[in-house]
């Protein structure tokens, strides 16, 4: 219902006393008064006539739906519903919530003084306002129950229904950590199948999207009828729906009270700013996150608990292969140094970035603050674009040396018998390795179609090589290798654990990951930084 505005100019103390009993306080302005706005639930606790005539005497007369929505209304001490966005609560007694206002669970909005809460705390309100003594009355029907029997067809690994239990102690939320191949999606449909509720998945992209509807369809023996895609292009919702987090952020408001469950794979990407206000404007009271690499540099990992809810279970690769569910690896680091011709331009690029940073920031030790620092001066300074060029130009020559080409072949011959996935930074060392080795490489822009193919093919052996510059990092079903060679990447533990992923999977062998790495420059310190699980706490 809309907001019923009534204002006293200089009221007698009766006058407020009557405006108290039909209305809630809003506030005073001196050109106006005492501002009042309409409670609705104060109306349905005095008699038909009584509300009449007090609001009659503030020159309210009201419509017939407005009365008989004061009639629903009777018996009940609050009233919750929703408006655009938001769930709004009408309350008999303001001063019963003022410790929900203090809390930050309920927000005054200060025009009509309405109280805002977000969706995703509904159930908590709910609770909390029960615990009062109050009776809650909903403005909004919510069915999260599914049209159709879910009839599993799997069973849990002894950890994953651990992980599977913790959550369920923990209320049906909280993250669960499992590594790379430790199969995530199976906890995930096992809520589905035991909660039997209408499920939201999200998935960060395309091929997560395809393989989580598959294997929905596939171990849940769902008619495809009840599984919803939203995202590349189609746009369905249905009873369980797997959609990018890209949708949900765009049409947030159309699944405010269509799931009873979320499932947020790859959840690191659910806490960045424009995708939790997805799991804020959601009414489902179970979720689940699923990641192999929980923590952010940005320490918005911090959110998980408000959102989804605390981390609940982790588990270390190393504890997985003792028990034989992932593969025992070794790692290898092999050094080049770059020709003197290479190393000649690269100190020369690196000089004019560090000359810059001395000059305009030498109190800053750290290279990636000081790194922080030239970028947002990027914007209004030329010189510091020009760093970041020379910095930029300097990193291409120390990650895509020609000795680390020459170095490439000799491994190819090496694992000529293996499977092997050969990762870069760069797409334009990739296309060069294709060329000149005769791989198959699978790009961003590598049509669907193609990518496909050569998965199956290399899933199959029939191809035994294949290069990728960042487009299987993460999401996509990598068929199992046995060598990965790392070129060039960056110094993101997260893209060194998807990495590291892709050789796990059970085999009669070591797997073996190798890193090229060219000495004396930037290279060094990247491969470093990205074998270190940092968690980058808030300063204080």
């Amino acid at each position: 219902m809309s907001a019923r505005i009534f204002t006293l100019k200089w009221p007698s103390a009766l006058e407020l006393s009557h405006a108290q009993k039909i209305g809630s306080f809003v506030g005073f302005r001196p050109d106006i008064g005492y501002i009042f706005r309409v409670n609705f639930v104060k109306c349905a606790n005095l008699s038909h006539e009584n509300y009449e005539e007090l609001l009659s005497k503030f020159g309210i007369k009201l419509t017939e739906k407005e009365k008989q929505f004061i009639e629903s209304l009777r018996g009940y001490d609050a009233f919750i519903y929703l408006k655009g966005p938001d769930l709004v609560l009408e309350v008999k007694n303001e001063r019963r919530v003022e410790d929900l206002l203090r809390a930050g669970i309920i927000n005054k909005e200060p025009r009509y003084g309405t109280l805002r809460v977000l969706p995703s705390n509904l159930w908590n309100l709910k609770r909390r306002l029960r615990s009062k003594g109050l009776r809650v009355k909903l403005g909004f029907r919510l069915d999260f129950k599914v049209n159709v029997r879910i009839t599993p067809s799997f069973k849990l690994r002894d950890y994953q229904m651990e992980a599977y239990e913790r959550w369920k102690k923990a209320g049906y939320r909280g993250v669960i950590v499992l590594p790379v191949a430790a199969g995530k999606t199976f906890i995930g449909i096992k809520a589905i199948s035991d909660l039997q509720l209408k499920t939201l998945v999200l998935v960060p992209t395309i091929d997560l999207l395809r393989q989580w509807a598959n294997v929905i369809q596939s171990r849940l023996n769902l008619p495809n009828s009840h599984i919803g895609v939203f995202g590349g292009g189609r746009k369905e919702l249905r009873d369980i729906t797997v959609m990018t987090y890209d949708s949900a952020r765009i049409y947030a408001e159309r699944i405010i009270k269509k799931f009873g469950l979320i499932i947020a794979d790859e959840c690191h990407h659910a806490v960045s700013p424009g995708y939790s206000r997805v799991f804020r404007l959601s009414m489902a009271p179970y979720r689940l996150g699923l990641t192999a690499t929980p923590f952010r540099s940005d320490a918005l990992h911090k959110l998980y608990p408000q959102i989804i809810g605390a981390i609940v279970y982790e588990v270390k690769p190393k504890a997985l292969q003792i028990k034989g569910y992932l593969a025992t690896y070794e790692e290898r680091k092999i050094y080049v140094k770059l020709s003197p011709k290479e190393y000649s331009e690269y100190k020369k690029l690196m000089k004019v970035y560090m000359d810059y940073c001395k000059r305009m920031f030498p109190h800053i030790k750290d290279p990636r603050e000081r790194f922080k620092a030239v970028l947002k001066r990027a914007a209004i300074d030329r010189e510091a674009r020009d760093a970041l060029r020379a910095r930029h130009k300097a990193r291409q020559i120390a990650l895509s040396t020609e000795r680390k080409l020459e170095l490439v072949e000799k491994l190819l011959k090496k694992y000529s018998n293996e499977k092997v996935l050969l990762f870069s930074r760069y797409t334009d060392i990739i296309r060069e390795l294709s060329r000149r080795f005769f791989i198959p490489k699978i790009l961003h822009d590598t049509p669907k179609n193609e990518r496909e193919t050569l998965l199956k093919l290399f899933r199959e052996g029939k191809v035994t090589k294949l290069a990728t510059a960042m487009a299987l990092d993460e999401g996509i079903d990598v068929p199992d290798a046995s060598v990965a060679i790392v070129i060039s990447g960056t110094g993101s533990n997260r893209e060194y654990i998807q990495r590291l992923g892709r050789i796990l999977r059970p085999k009669e062998k070591k797997a073996i990951l190798i890193e090229i790495i060219t000495k004396g420059t930037i290279d060094y310190d990247l491969a470093y930084r990205r074998r270190r699980q940092e968690i980058f706490e808030e300063k204080v």
